[in-house]
C-alpha cells in the first residue's frame, strides 16, 4: 500500500513534464498562425448583443427591442459577491493564481484521462472559456489541439491586457445560460424574474450551474439536472470556504 503513492506522485511529475514539453513546443509551432494580438480589436469582447430599453420622457420603460442574443451587461456593481465566488468555485478555483491557463489543472485532467482512459476531463480556464466565446467565436467547435493552443495563447495575452476581475465580469456578462439568455442579467430575468443584484444563493448556484451544458441544465427543461449542478455548486463552496455550512444548508 505504501508503494502506491510515491508511484502516483512520479506518474503526476511526468505527466506535468509532459505537458510543459508539449506545451511549450505547440506554443511555439503554433503560435506563428495566431494573429497579432496588437491587430485584434480589444473591444470584440466588449462590443456585445445586447437588448435596447426604450424609455419615455418620464424615465418609463415603454419598449424592449430584443437582439439576437437576449443578454444585458450589468456592471460588477450590480453582481453579488457570492456569485463571482460561486463561478469561481464551480469553473475555475485557482482563477487568481494562473496567468491564463492552469498547467497543474491541466496535469491533473491528463493524469484523471489515463486513469479512466478517457477524453473526458476538461482543464478551461475562465479566461479560455472568454476567448472561446468571444475571440475565437468562430472556431468554438472546433475541437483541434490547434485551436486549443491558440485559445490558450490568447488567453495569456488577454491576462496581460486586462485585470482579473475585469476578466471575470466579462466572463459574467457573456456566458450562455440557455433558453436564449445570455449573460447573469438576462439569465436572471430569464429564470427568475428579477435582476442579478437581488439574486439568493440558491438561485445564484442553480444560474451558476447552467454554463457547464446550457440546453440540459436550464430549470425550465430540465429541473432534475438543474437542482444536482446546483447542489454542486454549493458543496464546491462549502469545500473551499465560500460559504459557510448554515448557509450550504
Amino acid at each position: 500500500m505504501m508503494k502506491k503513492k510515491p508511484v502516483r506522485i512520479a506518474l503526476i511529475v511526468v505527466s506535468s513534464l509532459l505537458v510543459l514539453c508539449v506545451g511549450g513546443f505547440a506554443f511555439i509551432y503554433f503560435a506563428f498562425d495566431v494573429p497579432n494580438w496588437q491587430k485584434i480589436d480589444p473591444d470584440k469582447i466588449l462590443n456585445l448583443q445586447q437588448t435596447s430599453l426604450v424609455y419615455d420622457g418620464e424615465g418609463n420603460l415603454i419598449e424592449t427591442l430584443q437582439a439576437q442574443e437576449n443578454r444585458t451587461v450589468v456592471p460588477i456593481s450590480r453582481i453579488p459577491k457570492f456569485v463571482q465566488d460561486a463561478f469561481i468555485a464551480a469553473e475555475d478555483l485557482r482563477f487568481y493564481k494562473h496567468s491564463g491557463f492552469d498547467v497543474i489543472r491541466i496535469a491533473g485532467a491528463l493524469w484523471n484521462d489515463i486513469k479512466t482512459r478517457s477524453l473526458r476531463e476538461g482543464a478551461s480556464t475562465i479566461t479560455q472559456q472568454l476567448v472561446r466565446n468571444t475571440i475565437l467565436a468562430d472556431e468554438m467547435n472546433d475541437i483541434s489541439f490547434k485551436r486549443k493552443v491558440r485559445e490558450m495563447y490568447l488567453s495569456v495575452k488577454l491576462e496581460e491586457q486586462y485585470s482579473k476581475d475585469e476578466i471575470l465580469l466579462m466572463y459574467l456578462n457573456t456566458i450562455n445560460y440557455g433558453s436564449g439568455a445570455y449573460g447573469i442579467e438576462a439569465a436572471s430575468q430569464r429564470y427568475f424574474s428579477k435582476h442579478a443584484s437581488e439574486l439568493t444563493l440558491a438561485e445564484a448556484a442553480a444560474l451558476i450551474g447552467i454554463p457547464q451544458s446550457p440546453t440540459y441544465n436550464n430549470p425550465i427543461d430540465h429541473e432534475d439536472n438543474c437542482l444536482a449542478r446546483r447542489n454542486l455548486v454549493l458543496d464546491r463552496m462549502l469545500t473551499n470556504g465560500y460559504i459557510t455550512q448554515e448557509e450550504h444548508d
